[in-house]
């Protein structure tokens, strides 16, 4: 759990990018955490049609080069969501570029066509390359180590 804990403080922060139309461009960087969760809308827990079980989504955490200039210390990241379609362009991303998916690699993603209806998918496109790796500046989830409280010393 405190693991968990670990991994949510050091995978927070950076903005959203919305990828689901032609016009919203390329999506590029490094990719420094992926999560896997339950999809919602308004809330809600969204359920398959097929299956009534909860939907998943990827969560991809990149290091881009696009800046907010309204924010100061604005570093790149930024998270995508990925549905169904993005996701399996990135898994055909990965089985051409014959890699095994690691943190450090580099993702590139597009939309190709912009979905027909408001409730289908747009298709998608994606790139896979091995490296650069991480940035020395970029804060990874640390493993909890056990440490007595009392070497810690006092906190305030």
């Amino acid at each position: 759990m405190l693991d968990d804990l670990n991994r949510d403080v050091a995978s927070s922060g950076g903005g959203w990018f919305k990828l689901n139309r032609i016009e919203h461009g390329t999506l590029k960087g490094i990719v420094v955490d992926v999560e896997t969760r339950e999809k919602t809308f308004k809330g809600s827990v969204v359920l398959s049609l097929k299956t009534g079980k909860p939907r998943q989504e990827r969560v991809f955490t990149l290091i881009t080069d696009q800046r907010d200039p309204e924010v100061d210390d604005d570093k790149g990241i930024r998270k995508f969501s990925a549905n169904e379609g993005a996701y399996f362009a990135i898994l055909d991303a990965l089985k051409e570029a014959k890699a095994t998916a690691e943190i450090g690699d580099t993702l590139a993603i597009k939309v190709v066509k912009d979905p027909e209806t408001t409730t289908s998918q747009a298709d998608y496109k994606a790139q896979w390359t091995k490296g650069p790796g991480v940035p020395d500046w970029y804060q990874q989830p640390q493993p909890l180590v056990s440490t007595p409280v009392a070497e810690q010393g006092d906190p305030f």
